[in-house]
């Protein structure tokens, strides 16, 4: 991580302002894909199924895998704008309490990106797009493998199985960003110099005088 430090600064504001750019405008791609592809395919006129035509961009597919497609996309392009903004007023920069709130604030953007809307949009995406309700059994344990009894699991249970598999390696995650973070402006350890021998295999010690 130290080597992050030794950015130069025409290289810090090179990757700053690349990343900043690029990740606005996939974000902004990726917000008009997701609002296209989660319009419904067909529509209900007197009666009769019709597809649904929409104007420039009816290319765009639909479904919940399209739908989720532009929501990863979303979520890379907001790691890219706040990796973006962290190069160009962050780093190697002297901090001040403008500069430090400004830091606090990415840091908090990117706590509630992780632990709020990501598991909130895999809830709404779960239960909605692919109905992994109670109701529905995903599969049946063996009853010889239950003591006779029938146990099945459901949908349901599988959706907050990667709920909390998420939580935990996110917030294991998290804890090792922070400590990679302090490293940053830590020089790494100059090896220690082998030492000097006689030919005889002694140890060369400096005289006096």
């Amino acid at each position: 991580m130290h080597r992050i430090a030794a950015i130069n600064h025409r290289t810090r504001i090179l990757i700053g302002s690349s990343s900043l750019v690029l990740g606005t405008g996939l974000m902004a791609v990726a917000v008009l894909w997701v609002h296209y592809s989660a319009l419904p395919q067909t529509e209900f006129v007197n009666g009769v199924s019709t597809p649904v035509v929409v104007d420039y961009f009816n290319w765009i597919p639909r479904g919940w895998f399209w739908k989720s497609i532009g929501y990863l996309a979303a979520l890379g392009a907001s790691q890219m704008m706040l990796l973006g903004a962290a190069f160009l007023w962050v780093l190697n920069q002297k901090m001040t309490w403008a500069r430090a709130s400004f830091a606090a604030f990415l840091v908090w953007i990117e706590l509630v990106l992780v632990f709020g809307i990501v598991p909130s949009e895999w809830l709404n995406l779960s239960q909605t797009d692919l109905d992994w309700s109670g109701q529905r059994i995903a599969f049946s344990i063996p009853p010889f493998l239950m003591l006779g009894n029938d146990v099945a699991i459901s949908w349901a249970a599988i959706k907050d199985s990667i709920s909390g598999a998420y939580n935990l390696g996110t917030l294991a995650g998290a804890g090792v960003v922070a400590y990679l973070l302090q490293q940053i402006y830590k020089s790494p350890k100059r090896p220690t110099p082998a030492a000097r021998t006689s030919p005889y295999g002694r140890p060369l010690v400096k005289g006096d005088g």
